[in-house]
């Protein structure tokens, strides 16, 4: 498999012979010719990036536990990077000469994993393992294969995000308000919000909290770079759709500022509704340690001409790295990971949900956790992932460039028109300069 677009780079970043050169393929075994794995004692180094990490206590229940119970000989070693860890990104991997075997990575930023070269094409080794693609829901796998220019599959999906509206029933009650419907527009959700921001007796409670600027353009699959060209894609239609709608929030006075944390809505418990991914864990801590225990969900608000979409897929990805020595080992891990046995613990008692076809997983979505099974759990699910794009390696680059100016429309500063205009240019400017 070969990625076209960072050929060049790879060529460069293939050092010390760990890496094959500019081919990306390295490695693989013949299909035609199976292979017992060996049951001889090894290490499998599982890298945990940032934006997937686990506590050590997860860690354990979902990773070493269910493989030491299956392969006695196998185990497993946590490699812990992300921006505030000593290993920061994949090239301090390749600097040191210690790449891990597995690596769990978000499906929208795998474009870094693709620019040093250390994907494989784990088609070979599902076959000879006989793994059964068929068990994953097909629009995750998707989200997987289009991440490389070849629509090779890299890795399994393990969990995955969902998005949902969580409600503070305190505020509803106080201001003598009806609680959330499933089903709602997001011109009815901000409805909704008008007659919930207010302050009282010198409390300002926010009607309505979005989390992040972009967080409603993911419905509709948008990007901000052209995965092809890596040019800016921002000052389009779908875009100022998107701008629009959080102007529309940010009217009213007392919801989002356009800056305020999503903590809030249970740290400070002043926001009346909040669209955001799966946070069941954090709010379960906060009313483990005294605090807030009077929330709820509803189903995710939709655009009017796209009912019932909550988000584009976005999973936690288990990518096989190229230069692993025991890709045969690495790919029983893998399966183990993303067995029934797995998933059903991971759903039931961390509340994270499955990549798996078969929606009984979703229904038993922290069933065995006594303040989840209290709450309108199956509403999340009255919703759908949007297909996944392809992402550029510099998405995750572009997006200060949108929301960190958005103030300035709130403000009123700027309009949404000279907000895109300027994303536009600058992101274009910074991509100039990457290339250079």
């Amino acid at each position: 498999m070969e990625n076209k677009r960072m050929k060049k780079t790879v060529c460069v970043l293939s050092i010390a012979g760990m890496l094959s050169g500019c081919s990306s393929t390295g490695n693989q075994l013949p299909e035609n010719k199976p292979q017992e794995p060996s049951t001889e004692p090894v290490t499998i180094r599982i890298a945990n990036s940032g934006s997937a990490s686990h506590s050590d206590e997860e860690f354990n229940k979902l990773f070493v536990e269910p493989v030491r119970r299956k392969y006695p000989h196998i185990t497993l070693e946590l490699v812990k990077y992300g921006s505030k860890e000593a290993i920061k990104s994949p090239a301090d991997w390749i600097a040191s000469g210690s790449i891990p075997d597995l690596i769990v990575h978000s499906n929208g930023s795998m474009g870094e994993l693709f620019a040093y070269d250390l994907m494989t094409d784990i088609t070979p080794l599902v076959k000879q393992t006989g793994t059964d693609l068929s068990r994953f829901d097909p629009v995750v796998l998707d989200a997987v294969k289009i991440a490389s220019d070849d629509g090779a599959l890299v890795g399994l999906p393990f969990t995955q995000q969902f998005s949902a509206l969580y409600y503070n029933k305190n505020i509803f009650d106080r201001f003598g308000i009806a609680y959330p419907k499933d089903g709602m527009t997001w011109e009815e959700t901000v409805a909704l919000s008008r007659s919930l921001a207010r302050t009282v007796d010198g409390v300002s409670y926010m009607g309505l909290h979005p989390e992040r600027l972009i967080r409603p353009a993911y419905p509709l699959s948008l990007t901000l770079v052209n995965p092809r060209t890596n040019r800016s894609q921002v000052d389009s239609s779908e875009w100022r759709r998107v701008i629009q709608l959080q102007q529309q929030i940010v009217s009213i006075p007392g919801n989002w500022d356009g800056k305020s944390s999503r903590n809030d809505f249970w740290t400070k418990q002043n926001v009346a509704m909040l669209g955001s991914v799966n946070i069941l864990s954090n709010l379960l801590q906060a009313g483990a340690q005294g605090g807030f225990e009077q929330w709820d969900v509803a189903q995710y608000p939709s655009y009017s001409n796209q009912p019932n979409v909550y988000g584009m897929v976005d999973a936690w990805v288990i990518v096989m790295t190229k230069p692993s020595k025991h890709k045969l080992q690495a790919m029983q891990v893998m399966n183990v990971l993303t067995s029934d046995e797995v998933q059903l613990l991971a759903a039931r008692q961390l509340a994270k949900m499955s990549t798996l076809a078969n929606s009984s997983f979703n229904q038993q979505l922290g069933a065995d956790d006594p303040v989840l099974k209290q709450k309108r759990i199956a509403s999340i699910f009255k919703s759908k992932p949007a297909p996944a794009p392809k992402f550029s390696m510099y998405e995750a680059s572009a997006r200060p460039f949108l929301e960190n100016n958005f103030p300035k429309v709130v403000s009123g500063a700027i309009d949404s028109n000279t907000l895109l205009r300027d994303a536009e240019e600058q992101i274009n400017q910074m991509l100039d300069q990457q290339k250079k």
